[in-house]
């Protein structure tokens, strides 16, 4: 069963490459002192500069698009942080932490939290514009469905089986910090 999970959420993230793109190594994603969210995000990025790196090696003629969902993809995981930091602050019973590395990462964000958020922090705004003007124009790129392909195929070619087997077991670290995590909260609360 775990496996199956975790099959998924390598699948599911290899997706969000593919509609966020990439991290650049050079760039940092802000700590949260939350250590599931930034285990999280180290091994998101870990994994993203491994797949950067396999795109650039493999396929040369889809480096430009690459790099554009690299660029746009360290937007997103610094936006995601900002909503995580802004929920651990305000709205802390809202983030999952007991069903699941992946009801743990996708945040139930609404927009009245972005009113509030970007009213206190004008870069947050910013960077929410940013991410759609990147993301618009990524979906414009011509080769990105070809990027989408090649990404997509990768879990199948055994020449990478030992980097996604890695990947997992980095997502595995994680659910034990969330399963960890629980049991603290279960005690405390009995």
């Amino acid at each position: 069963m775990l496996k199956k999970v975790l099959r998924n959420l390598v699948i599911f993230t290899m997706v969000l490459w593919l509609q966020a793109g990439l991290v650049l190594a050079g760039d940092s994603i802000p700590k949260t002192g939350d250590p599931a969210w930034d285990t999280l995000s180290q091994v998101k990025k870990d994994w993203m500069l491994k797949l950067y790196d396999i795109v650039v090696e493999d396929r040369p003629e889809l480096k430009p698009v690459a790099d554009d969902s690299l660029a746009w993809h360290l937007k997103e995981m610094e936006y995601d942080t900002k909503k995580f930091q802004y929920m651990s602050d305000k709205h802390p019973d809202l983030i999952v932490r007991d069903k699941g590395l992946h009801a743990f990462a996708n945040l139930d964000w609404f927009p009245e939290f972005s009113e509030e958020l970007s009213r206190k922090d004008p870069a947050f705004a910013e960077l929410e514009k940013k991410i759609k003007v990147l993301k618009e124009e990524l979906s414009k790129r011509k080769n990105m469905k070809a990027l989408e392909e090649f990404i997509n195929n990768l879990r199948k070619d055994e020449k990478y089986k030992e980097k996604v087997e890695h990947f997992t077991s980095e997502l595995a670290k994680v659910q034990k910090i969330l399963s960890s995590n629980a049991v603290e909260i279960s005690r405390k609360n009995q």
